[in-house]
């Protein structure tokens, strides 16, 4: 029993070296998060003889690898990017809307020529034309080739590609004026080639079909595939058009009728899923990757998303948020950064941001600050925490100890 007693302090002292690190934990611990910070906000701590303020440095501390500079979430930063973060359709380049196109006459359609006289005995009308339905004369339906012509008896070549179905008939009247009796023609597209649009990607059903002579809107042509094959926050949607590509979130194209423009001839409509995603670890009910539930969400929300923080392992006060911010974004936002080496602070530079729980606006900080696509979240073990594995190391070693001792003395 004694040499088991002897034991103890050895075990104590063994686990004391080795330290927290040999603890198994999933990310930083909460006091040693600030030992590499390379970026401190500047802060007025110090007058001159003439009161005016200097700009004094929190830190001193040389930095030898990449630092960050870390930020405690407050009411200023969090107005500051909650108004940011909302995108508007103005903010999306788009192509304004337009009237429906004039749909024409292109190779690859067929059309079919009907051509009315006034009475009997004319050029198409026999003299017997009681026995007919009607005075006119329907021709086969023609192919547009490559020539861009149909060809109509006593009339010749006529061009119809780029022309609309009116334009073609007023030319076969003209020509047929001083032979038929008082002609008239109907052209119409009985089957459209030339003037189809296509819409592809994440959709139900990609299609390509021919626009109607009413016209037709983007949202229109969506419908007709099936509708997008995700939620419309996860959905981006791009217009081709001739060589150029427009691109908008779904939803916002839902949000201003003034987005959802008529479609013209050859256009391509594809939809992309780009679902934004956060990844959330340490303390939480749940760690992973989660898809953003809609376009915008809080802090709060991305929480509650991961069954929020563990009861039994979570420092409420020590929740960081990881992300790379352009410098220009923390200046707007009124943060002044300096490094603690004296060097320039770059144009981009990783931030974290803390949250602190246990203060009484926290939640409320964490209800209205938006977290972006890509995100990391991380909730730091109590210090309790690391304690208690320590007590458990240390049981382990003297039970170990103690069964070792009792082995040998049987």
């Amino acid at each position: 029993m004694k040499a088991n007693l002897r034991f103890l302090p050895g075990v104590f002292v063994l686990s004391l070296l080795t330290g927290c690190s040999t603890f198994p934990t999933s990310g930083p611990l909460s006091w040693k998060m600030d030992d590499e910070v390379a970026y401190e906000e500047v802060v007025q701590e110090e007058f001159d003889e003439q009161g005016v303020p200097l700009e004094k440095i929190k830190k001193t501390k040389p930095v030898e690898s990449l630092g960050y500079a870390m930020l405690d979430l407050n009411s200023s930063l969090v107005d500051y990017f909650s108004n940011q973060s909302t995108l508007t359709p103005e903010d999306v380049d788009w192509p304004n809307s337009t009237k429906p196109v004039s749909i024409k006459v292109s190779v690859g359609d067929t059309v079919s020529v009907t051509i009315y006289e006034s009475q009997t005995g004319g050029l198409f009308l026999p003299t017997e034309a009681g026995v007919r339905a009607g005075n006119f004369v329907t021709l086969p339906g023609q192919v547009i080739d490559n020539s861009g012509m149909i060809t109509v008896p006593f009339a010749g070549q006529i061009k119809a590609a780029g022309r609309s179905p009116h334009q073609i008939g007023k030319e076969i009247v003209e020509k047929l004026s001083k032979r038929a009796i008082e002609p008239q023609a109907v052209v119409t597209i009985s089957e459209q080639r030339g003037s189809e649009v296509s819409v592809v990607g994440e959709v139900e059903s990609p299609t390509r079909y021919s626009l109607s002579l009413g016209g037709e809107r983007i949202l229109d042509a969506i419908a007709r595939s099936g509708g997008p094959s995700f939620a419309g926050h996860q959905m981006q949607v791009t217009l081709q058009r001739n060589n150029s590509n427009w691109t908008i979130p779904f939803d916002l194209l839902l949000e201003d009728p003034k987005k959802n423009i008529y479609l013209e001839p050859n256009d391509t409509v594809y939809l992309l899923r780009e679902a934004p995603y956060y990844q959330l670890f340490g303390a939480s009910g749940t760690n992973g990757n989660f898809n953003f539930s809609k376009r915008h969400v809080t802090l709060a929300e991305a929480i509650g998303e991961a069954r929020g923080l563990d009861d039994d392992r979570a420092d409420p006060a020590e929740i960081y948020l990881y992300r790379t911010e352009p410098k220009d974004t923390l200046q707007n936002a009124g943060v002044e950064l300096a490094a603690i080496d004296g060097s320039i602070v770059p144009n981009e530079l990783p931030v974290i941001y803390k949250l602190d729980l246990r203060k009484p606006n926290g939640f409320f900080l964490a209800q209205d600050f938006p977290i972006q696509n890509k995100d990391i979240i991380y909730i730091a073990n109590a210090e309790s925490v690391e304690f208690t594995k320590f007590l458990n190391l240390i049981g382990l070693n003297s039970s170990t100890k103690i069964n070792t001792q009792t082995s040998i003395q049987q």
